[in-house]
């Protein structure tokens, strides 16, 4: 096995879970591997952390694209303060292609780091499902938080990253009821060819 492949979770391992717990943000079910996961990158390094939450929020950022589209006027005023998915995810790139503290600091900028009520929250469980255009914003914010830092929260990278991966997972369901593992497919297919070099 090459060193690039550990860092790719197995599908069947990735997609065990069980009922939503209170500690788990948004709609269920609760990956019981995916932290495990996540802090198994981490411990590869920080770099390698990032570039698995950009695989996964890129291939969200389609969602972005469409609504974008779609409905320009709404899908901007939903970014409050923060940059486009867009611009967030090409300061992370360029981050990961020269990772200095100034380019961390750029893309650190793309970010309303005010704001409070996010996507995943249980006051939007209603609506959910009816944006994926939303999880599209929520997974790169969270992407710039896992290599930047939020001064302002006691979440660790680790933490950032769990919240970037969910986002971009439910970019790709209808319902509560659908099958997680088609999601994981997509987002672990992204995340294989993000260290592939594909």
């Amino acid at each position: 096995m090459s060193p690039q492949e550990a860092f790719i979770p197995d599908l069947d391992w990735i997609a065990v879970t069980r009922s939503v717990d209170e500690s788990w943000l948004g709609p269920g079910p609760m990956l019981v591997n995916l932290r495990a996961w996540i802090e198994r990158l981490a411990r590869s390094g920080h770099k390698n952390l990032v570039a698995a939450t950009y695989a996964a929020a890129i291939v969200a950022h389609q969602h972005w694209n469409t609504w974008l589209a779609g409905d320009p006027i709404i899908a901007r005023q939903a970014l409050l303060d923060s940059q486009p998915p867009t611009e967030q995810l090409e300061a992370v790139a360029r981050w990961l292609d020269s990772p200095t503290s100034e380019h961390k600091a750029l893309a650190l900028a793309t970010i309303d780091l005010t704001k409070q009520l996010h996507w995943f929250h249980e006051e939007y469980s209603d609506v959910w499902f009816e944006e994926p255009g939303m999880w599209a914003i929520e997974s790169s914010e969270y992407c710039v938080l896992t290599l930047a830092g939020d001064p302002y929260s006691g979440l660790s990278v680790e933490e950032h990253a769990t919240i970037s991966v969910c986002c971009a997972l439910n970019s790709f369901r209808k319902s509560v009821d659908d099958d997680i593992r088609d999601s994981l497919r997509i987002v672990v297919d992204a995340i294989r060819r993000q260290f592939q070099g594909e």
